[in-house]
C-alpha cells in the first residue's frame, strides 16, 4: 500500500486481502496474486535490498502469473482485476528489460479496458460512484504507461485521453487522489501532436511557436504548483518533479532536431544551454529527496533520469563553456547527477555503458596538465561496443549528432579556452581533470 497503490491506485487493500483469502481455490485470483506479488517486490526492493535473489523471485512470480493466466476462449471473463494483472506483469517486464513482452501486456491491459467500455460515459453512468472512479483510474493508469512506451520505444499510442479525470472517491486518500491527478495532467501534455512530432523524423510540426507554447504548459503556474506539491508525499513529489523535467528535456530535443536552438537565445526553451541549467535545478531537487522516494518508482523513473543525464552529457561535450570556471561548475553538477543515476540497480548495462562512454569522452577532453595543456576535442564515437545490443538503437541518444549539426550551422558557440601557463587556469583545468578521472575510477 505504500509502494504500489499511490502510483497504481486501482486494487484496494481490502480487495487484496479478500483475493489472498480465496487464492487457493480460485485459479484466476491466484494468477493475479502472483503478478501483484512480483510487482510489489519490484517497486519496494531497491538499493541494497534489490539482490539477485530478489530479481529472480520477481521473474519467477511473473512467470507463474503468465503460465496460470486463463487464455481468452469463446467465453472470456474480463475484469478490472484481469486488466491490472497485465499492468503488473508489464511493470515487472520493464524492469527486467523485456521491452517487447512489456508492450504486449500493456496492449493486453488496454484491450480489456476497451472491453470494459470505460471510455463510454453513458455505459459508465450505470456504475456506482466508487466503481466508476476506480475504472477511470485504471484507464488513466494505462494511458500514462502507454504514453511512456510511445516515447521510450517509439511506438504508436492508441488510447485517447478519457473524457474526465478520475472522479472524487471517498475511499481513496486525498493525497493519493491529488497526486495521481497531477501525474495525469503532465502526461496529457504528450498529446497526439507531440507524439506525431516525436515519431516523425522530419518533425514537421515542431516550430519555435509550438516549442514555446508546450514549454509554457510544462512550466504551469509556479505558485499553484508549489501549493499542490506541498500537500503531497515526498514520493509523489519526486515522481512529478522528475517527470516534468524529463518532459521539458523531450521538448528541447524536438527543438534541437529542427535546429531551432541558439546559444544566445533569451528564451530558455530555445537555448542550447537549457540542459546545463536543468542540471543545476535537478541537482537541487534531487538533493532534497531521499533515494527511497525516487527509486520506489522503478524502471520508469530510472529511464527518465537516464535520458536527462544523457542529454546533459551531450551538451557538455558539444557546447563548450565560455570560461574554465563555468566548465568546472557544469562538470560538478553533471557528475553529481551521474553518480546518483549510476547507483540505480534498474539501470541496465547498455544505458550504463552509454553514460560511462560519455564520461570517458569528457575525460579525454581534459587530460591532466603539467604545464601547457589543450583540449583534443575529438569527434564523438557513436559506434559503441554495445551497438549490437538490441536495446542500443532505442537507448542511444540522437542528441549528440543534432548538437554537432547546430554547432556547424550557427558558428557562434564559444570555443573552450585552452589553459595556459597561468596558475589559476592551470589549477582549474587540473581540478576538472581530476574530478572526471575520479568519477571514471569510481563507476567502472
Amino acid at each position: 500500500m505504500e509502494g504500489v497503490y499511490p502510483v497504481q491506485p486501482v486494487i484496494t487493500e481490502q480487495e487484496l486481502r479478500q483475493y489472498i483469502h480465496v487464492m487457493d481455490i480460485n485459479q484466476a485470483v491466484r494468477s493475479f496474486i502472483y503478478a501483484f506479488g512480483g510487482c510489489t517486490l519490484n517497486l519496494t526492493r531497491y538499493g541494497d535490498r534489490r539482490t539477485e535473489e530478489v530479481v529472480q523471485t520477481i521473474e519467477h512470480l511473473m512467470d507463474y502469473s503468465i503460465d496460470s493466466m486463463t487464455p481468452a476462449h469463446k467465453v472470456f471473463h474480463f475484469s478490472v482485476m484481469r486488466a491490472m494483472q497485465s499492468i503488473f506483469i508489464h511493470n515487472c517486464l520493464m524492469s527486467l528489460q523485456g521491452s517487447d513482452a512489456a508492450f504486449f501486456y500493456m496492449r493486453d491491459a488496454i484491450s480489456i479496458i476497451q472491453l470494459l467500455r470505460i471510455d463510454n460515459a453513458e455505459s459508465a453512468s450505470s456504475l456506482s460512484g466508487p466503481e466508476r472512479s476506480r475504472r477511470q483510474r485504471l484507464y488513466w493508469q494505462a494511458y500514462i504507461h502507454e504514453r511512456f512506451l510511445a516515447i521510450l520505444d517509439y511506438r504508436r499510442a492508441i488510447l485517447p485521453p478519457l473524457y474526465t479525470l478520475p472522479e472524487d472517491d471517498p475511499s481513496v486518500p486525498i493525497q493519493v487522489h491529488e497526486g495521481f491527478n497531477q501525474i495525469i495532467k503532465l502526461f496529457r501534455l504528450l498529446d497526439t501532436e507531440f507524439l506525431d512530432s516525436w515519431l516523425d523524423s522530419q518533425g514537421h510540426n515542431v516550430t519555435s511557436t509550438w516549442v514555446e507554447a508546450k514549454s509554457r504548459e510544462l512550466e504551469g503556474d509556479p505558485e499553484a504548483d508549489a501549493r499542490e506539491l506541498a500537500n503531497l508525499s515526498m514520493m509523489q513529489r519526486a515522481d512529478l518533479t522528475i517527470t516534468r523535467e524529463w518532459l521539458r528535456t523531450l521538448v528541447w530535443r524536438l527543438a534541437m532536431g529542427q535546429t531551432l536552438l541558439s546559444s544566445r537565445s533569451s528564451k530558455e526553451c530555445l537555448s542550447l544551454l537549457f540542459p546545463v541549467r536543468l542540471s543545476q535545478t535537478l541537482r537541487q531537487q534531487v538533493s532534497s529527496m531521499s533515494r527511497q522516494d525516487i527509486e520506489v518508482h522503478g524502471s520508469s523513473i530510472t529511464q527518465k533520469l537516464f535520458e536527462i543525464t544523457d542529454t546533459i552529457a551531450d551538451v557538455l561535450i558539444h557546447v563548450p563553456a565560455a570560461t574554465l570556471d563555468e566548465t568546472a561548475f557544469r562538470i560538478d553538477d553533471f557528475l553529481f547527477i551521474l553518480d546518483f543515476v549510476l547507483l540505480f540497480p534498474q539501470l541496465d548495462k547498455t544505458r550504463r555503458g552509454i553514460l560511462l562512454e560519455k564520461l570517458e569522452r569528457l575525460q579525454t577532453m581534459f587530460p591532466e596538465a603539467v604545464s601547457n595543456a589543450s583540449s583534443p576535442n575529438l569527434p564523438l564515437d557513436l559506434q559503441s561496443p554495445g551497438a549490437n545490443d538490441p536495446w542500443y538503437q532505442v537507448t542511444q541518444s540522437k542528441t549528440a549528432a543534432g548538437l554537432e549539426d547546430l554547432a556547424d550551422v550557427q558558428g557562434q558557440i564559444p570555443e573552450l579556452p585552452r589553459p595556459d601557463a597561468r596558475v589559476g587556469q592551470l589549477a582549474t583545468w587540473n581540478h576538472i581533470s581530476r574530478r572526471l578521472s575520479k568519477a571514471t575510477f569510481g563507476n567502472t
